[in-house]
């Protein structure tokens, strides 16, 4: 996946184990589906501990942001810290788990001190399960205790209250059809991604030239064959299909998108392509102007209406109104379209974080 996959998903976990989030938890008195308080996690060299805490953690993974333990809190929420032996450490606790554990999962683990009524400062310890894929994880081997099966090889397991338990039909249906959901719309993000990124190749030429000169220098363009290759050879026929190409991709996977997200994208691909036939036209009339002009010099109001859909009114006008050199007025298209490309990836990682 290329935008929400590994990374974002860990600096989610980390995130789920700072002392912001520790302090919060440590004050609730009651324990739900997304945490748990544990006085101890125990000897993990132990088979009873890891099976335990691999429990909870296949259920932890298979909530849609992972799931917590706070350690040093015993079952009647009173702070008792952790012993003086113990350690909360990432790595220990993911090898403790990990071979009970089919699918990709991650840990992050932290501790943090607080000082109790009597003054006294203890540790405590804070773990976050999550998997790093919308696939559910599954129980990779039977976890067993003193002969009593605690899950089963392939079990999906779920948390329920303060309960880690085996996914009955219904959970494992929910479960199913959310990762399927969120998996489109990952991959929906993707091809929208990829066609902005085609679109810009489209205008790349016409970028180069007004990064390039200034506005006395425009006439050039028609006169001058290297800077008309700039702009390459396709047609205005060939450029509007692939326009269109590209806005077909996307509408396929709109049932996919947020209606502001893929809003966005149409106002942006309505922008460049306004551009680059802008471009192709005043050339073929052997004119160049500046991107915010007509070809008679008047301002272009359709332009900077689409601009204002994509731009802040602050941006539009310090873009538009250029910068006066002693060569004349220039004013680069790049940082437009930049601006316009950031907020789609605003966007895109407000969606992708949502499915972390």
């Amino acid at each position: 996946m290329t935008f929400g996959d590994a990374q974002s998903r860990s600096d989610a976990g980390h995130g789920r184990v700072s002392r912001e989030v520790f302090e919060h938890l440590a004050a609730v008195r009651g324990e739900g589906d997304e945490w748990d308080f544990k006085a101890t996690l125990g000897d993990l060299a132990e088979n009873s501990v890891r099976v335990n805490l691999a429990k909870d953690a296949l259920a932890l993974c298979n909530l849609p942001l992972g799931g917590t333990l706070v350690v040093g809190i015993a079952a009647d929420y009173s702070h008792v810290g952790l012993r003086s032996e113990e350690r909360i450490d990432t790595t220990a606790i993911r090898n403790a788990v990990e071979k009970y554990i089919d699918g990709e999962f991650a840990v992050t683990a932290a501790e943090h001190e607080l000082a109790g009524g009597d003054g006294a400062l203890r540790r405590f310890g804070i773990v976050h399960f999550f998997r790093r894929t919308s696939q559910p994880v599954l129980a990779a081997m039977d976890g067993q205790l003193d002969g009593r099966q605690v899950f089963r090889s392939g079990d999906i397991l779920i948390r329920r209250g303060a309960r880690s338990i085996r996914a009955n039909s219904g959970d494992v249906r929910r479960l199913l059809t959310s990762s399927v959901v969120n998996e489109a719309r990952v991959r929906a993000v993707d091809e929208l991604w990829a066609c902005v990124v085609d679109q810009r190749q489209l205008i790349v030429g016409a970028l180069t030239l007004y990064d390039l000169l200034v506005d006395t220098e425009y006439p050039d363009v028609v006169t001058r064959p290297e800077l008309r290759a700039m702009l390459g050879s396709m047609s205005d026929l060939e450029h509007a299909t692939r326009v269109q190409q590209l806005q077909q991709q996307v509408s396929l996977v709109r049932p996919y998108l947020p209606d502001g997200l893929y809003e966005r994208y149409r106002r942006w691909s309505a922008f460049a392509g306004r551009v680059q036939m802008k471009v192709m036209n005043q050339v073929a009339a052997g004119v160049f102007r500046s991107w915010t002009e007509l070809d008679d010099g008047t301002p272009d109001g359709h332009l900077r209406g689409l601009a204002s859909e994509i731009l802040s009114a602050q941006e539009i006008d310090l873009h538009w109104a250029g910068r006066a050199t002693p060569l004349g007025v220039y004013r680069p298209l790049t940082p437009v379209v930049d601006l316009a490309e950031c907020g789609l990836l605003d966007l895109i990682r407000g969606v992708l974080s949502g499915l972390a």
